[in-house]
């Protein structure tokens, strides 16, 4: 294989490793013709560029940070020099390699011609019984000396061994092997799940933990309490998983730090280890919804409560419609048999997409821990966020729900619930209560809330009954009458700045790391314009902005925003930063031939799109407006300002009404209001 040819790379993959759509690079190469790479002459069917040469063409442009993109750059050139390999023989190799560098002092793989033999030897001295590594490195194909300088690569652009391991895990949908992805969850999921577990919390107080998992799968859940335990201990892990996954895990946990003393995976054709654990962290085994036999993953459960004990916690992932929904009468009384337990702590419906290769796939979330306590005894905490996405803030909310619910150390009273509420297992076992639905305010909360929110309904109700005092001013008078049959003129935008009627000012590229929600300056874009984004939640920092833009100009008051294909609106305030394709048109002289609302009304009526087979978007030049007369430019004016008196009158009302209903059908959900007849 050519030298040359390890780091070439093409658009598709230039655009990934930028974070970019595949458009953005086509325009790249037509505007930056002089600075970026050209391609490699020999592909000139499909154009491969010399990855080096982009990487540091997006550093040098600021459209990217080395050290984030360099291991993602190293990581493309094993999937891209491993493209003649069996995926599942890559991923097995690369792994392979990267935990006898981790386990080996982090010595460096490169060596001499006579690198197969060190390697085999190395393996023989730190896996003499062939458990995870040996064999993969003594049949490592002759030809796979580039596989050894990539992975050594990878290792020191993403500064360590395991961050080199986890990178090409995350990586691995990439890879055409259903078994490595087809039920892994997301990060964010198994993040939830090692905390909620109290593994960290056990360690700190006892200086040990043992963690199981009877379906480990690629491990993804035993490595997220590896990292909610960060550097504070080492725990004993046992874990269960398919023949083709059990040395991959083993390498996974190893590149940990964890001993091989400490490791104990089998396959499940093995019989299984049944040690005196401290945490189960699993994932029930997906089944289609025709194959699933719920009399069986409910035992399964049910005989984990059964057995618990007062120091052990389980943390099970499976089917929302199995753990949390409504069940046929007798799969009902294998979920009461647990509840009847007292061992369900926490209960959680959690949202769709949390397993990518199964965005359809609903979960639950159950936590098995005695109360040792006392103060939960006879009730379950409950949650249901499927109607949210699962960000990091909710995640604390839940952890921090979960924690102070009733274990030692807290006092349930003692903290307000943001996503749960508690219910009697009495309740769930008559059904009278759902383990799904809305959050119920316990009873501190709710006697709080009663009184707000009552006081609340007082006070919008007198805030209507003022502002239905007060018009939003004279009756509306339009003035418009019928037009003799004549054409009227018309004139570009570009025409009227050539008269000098009106200015235009060009939008700025402003990069995606400079923009903040808060800062001193506006960003007014298209996402603005179009409605996606509210006007103010794009900031960029003053001094951002003389630093890395200089020759930005902001809007003054009065001057209209407009963009091809977009309502164009008048900037009252000023001072914004007007982002490219987005413009601004500053309107000049005594506002007899045009004022800013005017412009902006008339442009927003222009048929300023793409009209029915034309290839481009008319540009803002092109399009055309009407010319008036002075008094009709006076009296537009005045009339749409009067519409716009009116209109923010009508929202103000809006606005009351809807605080007013959301509270009071809020309140009378939740419990804390009631109706009553009218009087």
């Amino acid at each position: 294989m050519p030298t040359d040819s390890r780091l070439l790379i093409s658009m598709p993959e230039i655009a990934e490793l930028a974070g970019v759509k595949r458009p953005v690079v086509t325009v790249w190469r037509r505007r930056y013709q002089k600075s970026f790479p050209a391609p490699v002459p020999e592909n000139a069917g499909r154009p491969l560029f010399d990855a080096r040469a982009v990487l540091d063409w997006l550093v040098e442009t600021g459209r990217a940070d080395r050290d984030v993109l360099e291991p993602d750059l190293r990581q493309h050139t094993i999937w891209h020099l491993g493209s003649r390999m069996k995926p599942e023989d890559l991923l097995s190799f690369a792994t392979a390699l990267i935990c006898l560098r981790a386990l080996d002092g982090d010595e460096p793989l490169r060596s001499d011609d006579a690198w197969a033999a060190d390697l085999a030897q190395r393996a023989s001295r730190i896996d003499p019984a062939d458990k995870f590594l040996q064999s993969e490195i003594k049949t490592l194909p002759e030809d796979t000396g580039w596989l050894i300088e990539a992975v050594d690569d990878l290792v020191e652009a993403a500064w360590g061994c395991r961050q080199a391991f986890e990178r090409l895990l995350a990586a691995r949908n990439r890879l055409n092997v259903p078994m490595l992805y087809h039920d892994a969850i997301s990060p964010d999921l198994a993040g939830l799940i090692a905390r909620v577990s109290g593994a960290a919390e056990r360690l700190a107080v006892h200086g040990t933990v043992t963690v199981i998992d009877p379906w480990a799968g690629t491990g993804d859940l035993l490595t997220a309490v590896m990292a909610a335990l960060g550097e504070n201990g080492q725990p004993i892990v046992s874990a269960s998983t398919s023949e083709d996954l059990a040395r991959l895990v083993r390498r996974r946990l190893s590149v940990w730090d964890l001993p091989t003393a400490n490791i104990d995976v089998r396959t499940q054709r093995q019989s299984k280890a049944n040690p005196a654990w401290h945490l189960m962290v699993t994932a029930l085994p997906y089944r289609s919804l025709e194959n699933r036999s719920r009399d069986r993953q409910l035992r399964f459960v049910a005989q984990i409560a059964a057995v618990l004990g007062p120091d052990q916690t389980a943390v099970v992932l499976g089917p929302a419609d199995l753990l949390c929904d409504q069940l046929a009468p007798a799969e009902v009384g294998i979920r009461n048999e647990i509840l009847r337990t007292d061992a369900v702590e926490a209960v959680i419906t959690l949202p769709g997409g949390l397993m990518p290769f199964r965005p359809g796939y609903q979960t639950g979330l159950w936590i098995l821990r005695r109360d040792e306590s006392g103060r939960g005894q006879g009730r379950v905490l409950h949650a249901d966020i499927s109607d949210q996405p699962l960000t990091a803030q909710t995640v604390d909310d839940l952890v921090e729900d979960i924690t102070t619910w009733r274990r030692e150390g807290y006092h349930p009273a003692a903290h307000r619930r943001a996503l749960t509420s508690p219910a009697s297992v009495a309740d769930l076992l008559s059904g009278h209560s759902s383990l799904s639905g809305l959050r119920q305010p316990d009873l501190p909360e709710a006697t709080s809330l009663r009184h707000a929110r009552v006081a609340q309904l007082l006070d919008l109700r007198t805030r209507l009954a003022e502002h239905a005092k007060q018009p939003p001013g004279a009756a509306l008078i339009t003035n418009i009458a019928a037009r003799d049959d004549h054409a009227r003129p018309t004139v570009t935008i570009a025409g009227l700045a050539k008269n000098k009627v009106l200015r235009r000012l060009k939008g700025a590229r402003i990069a995606d790391t400079h923009v903040t929600g808060e800062g001193h300056h506006r960003l007014i874009g298209m996402p603005e314009l179009a409605g996606q984004l509210r006007r103010g939640q794009r900031m960029i920092d003053r001094l951002v902005l003389a630093a890395h833009y200089p020759h930005v100009r902001l809007t003054e008051p009065g001057d209209v925003i407009i963009a091809a294909g977009a309502a164009a609106y008048v900037d009252i305030e000023g001072f914004s930063v007007v982002e490219y394709p987005v413009a601004a048109l500053r309107v000049s002289g005594d506002g007899r031939t045009m004022t800013p609302r005017a412009l902006a009304a008339l442009i927003t009526t222009a048929a300023n799109g793409r009209a029915p087979g034309a290839v481009r978007t008319r540009r803002l030049d092109e399009i055309t407006l009407p010319v008036l007369e002075p008094d009709e430019v006076e009296e537009l004016d005045r009339l749409l300002a009067q519409i716009d008196q009116q209109r923010r009158w009508a929202r103000e009302q809006l606005d009351i009404l809807d605080t007013l209903s959301c509270t009071a059908v809020t309140g009378i959900a939740d419990g804390t209001l009631t109706i009553t007849p009218h009087q």
